[in-house]
């Protein structure tokens, strides 16, 4: 095990490939998401925050996503998949032990 934390590139491009999840949004600290984008926008570049969030907590990772899902899709279902993928892909890692995954569902489209 190392303390190196798990790619959050790697987390955003893995979540937005679970079925059902329509869009993913920032989930990180409000205040970091504000900076970042300020900082990008100085810097005329385009917004590069990381999406998923991933943080030390405590003796382990803490690994937060925020979703969105499609209105044909059952969000105890699609969230479950993304939980279920993340805790995948950290399993076979060499991170810090996985503390808590949180998946929270931002939106459901209404139509088909």
């Amino acid at each position: 095990m190392t303390s190196v934390l798990p790619s959050t590139d790697q987390l955003d491009a893995l979540v937005r490939q679970v079925p059902g999840v329509e869009s993913l949004y920032p989930a990180g600290p409000l205040l970091t998401a504000v900076l970042t984008v300020a900082l990008d926008a100085v810097a005329h570049r385009a917004p590069a925050a990381p999406l998923v969030h991933v943080g030390e907590q405590g003796d382990g990772v803490r690994v937060t996503a925020k979703i969105g899902i499609g209105a044909a899709e059952s969000s105890g279902h699609v969230s479950g998949r993304v939980h279920d993928a993340i805790a995948a892909h950290l399993e076979q890692g060499d991170y810090p032990p996985v503390v808590q995954i949180v998946v929270i569902v931002a939106s459901v489209r209404l139509s088909v």
